[in-house]
């Protein structure tokens, strides 16, 4: 029998249920050719002061510590300290979000049965190219909102009940600048989602 290849995969999600789900998703769907280890962070910093290498990060750029979302940064600060890495979306966020630089994007509202295709998706991908995986699947309900990140941390900030200057000091931004990422942002929304959940998102900023 020969020796399984090593694949580590680093979690980056302020929810440990995610990486807790994924590890369990593994186990139900094993790899017979690869062992395959999860390790957990819960910023984007925490992963790139690890000294360990990994072959996938599996990122959720909404549930960090911190309302304010930088999604390009963060992919490319990742890509930087782990050049090697396939870079994976797995959020609430796809849809809304405007992202252009990763190896897959994978909403957290798909079902289970549909991400354990997606899973044997990637790992047969993986194996049979060996370190050259290039992979690319997107899943969303509908159009996309392509929300950029500052439109979508003033949405945040709000949600979190900062105020309007306190949202511009931390965005290093002016308060008619916080004012015009909303109103495109409630935009994109309404003509994403129609006129129901355009109010949805109303009552959640005032």
């Amino acid at each position: 029998m020969g020796t399984k290849k090593e694949m580590n995969i680093a979690v980056v999600d302020a929810c440990e249920f995610t990486l807790i789900g994924l590890e369990t998703l593994v186990s139900r769907e094993p790899v017979e050719s690869m062992n395959v280890r999860f390790h957990g962070f819960m910023e984007v910093a925490d992963l790139c002061c690890s000294d360990s290498d990994y072959d996938a990060v599996i990122y959720d750029p909404l549930n960090t510590r911190n309302f304010m979302v930088n999604v390009e940064q963060d992919i490319q600060a990742i890509k930087k300290r782990y050049h090697r890495a396939r870079v994976y979306i797995y959020s609430s966020s796809v849809g809304f979000l405007k992202v252009s630089s990763v190896d897959g994007m994978f909403n957290k509202s798909i079902s289970l049965g549909d991400l354990e295709v997606l899973w044997r998706i990637i790992t047969s991908r993986i194996s049979s190219a060996g370190t050259n995986y290039h992979l690319n699947i997107s899943v969303d309900a509908g159009k996309n909102a392509c929300l950029t990140s500052e439109e979508a941390s003033v949405l945040r900030g709000y949600a979190w009940n900062l105020k309007t200057k306190q949202i511009a000091r931390l965005l290093g931004c002016n308060v008619r600048q916080v004012y015009f990422y909303k109103s495109n942002a409630m935009n994109k929304l309404n003509v994403m989602r129609g006129p129901a959940f355009h109010q949805q998102i109303r009552c959640i900023l005032n």
